[in-house]
């Protein structure tokens, strides 16, 4: 049987005039999955950044804990984005590399290892890969 994949452009092509039912639950675990998939680190403390967009969540979208909220494609990149991470300090943390350096870039080639504190989490990349991750979940679930 072969596979078929649904990319970010089918979604954003196919989907973006869809309302989604969307759970706290699935965009916590999202992000989750984004920080340690993108982090440096093997294991990233993010209970601090889940703990504080949780707290986003119940005080903006989520009234109860355990509730799912209807949300357009729109309303979800509103929620889902650049800016709303980097308002969070808990979640920014991880735009900052630990060892800073004067240097703009740091260049290494396949046979250098580098120092995971040079390192950080872009919050653009971070903010798309749980935005669509988010959506594709819900897609592809079973009904």
């Amino acid at each position: 049987m072969m596979e078929c994949k649904l990319t970010n452009l089918d979604i954003d092509t196919n989907y973006s005039n869809n309302k989604f039912l969307i759970s706290k639950k699935d965009i916590l675990s999202a992000l989750a999955y984004c920080i340690v998939n993108q982090s440096p680190y093997n294991n990233p403390e993010v209970s601090s950044a889940l703990g504080a967009f949780d707290k986003r969540l119940s005080d903006y979208y989520f009234m109860e804990e355990d509730s799912f909220r209807e949300f357009s494609y729109d309303e979800l990149r509103n929620l889902i984005n650049e800016q709303v991470f980097e308002s969070i300090p808990e979640i920014r943390v991880f735009n900052d590399a630990k060892i800073k350096t004067d240097a703009p870039f740091l260049f290494i080639d396949r046979y250098t290892t580098i120092n995971p504190d040079y390192d950080f989490i872009d919050l653009t990349a971070l903010a798309h890969n749980v935005f669509f991750l988010i959506l594709r979940n819900i897609i592809t679930q079973p009904l």
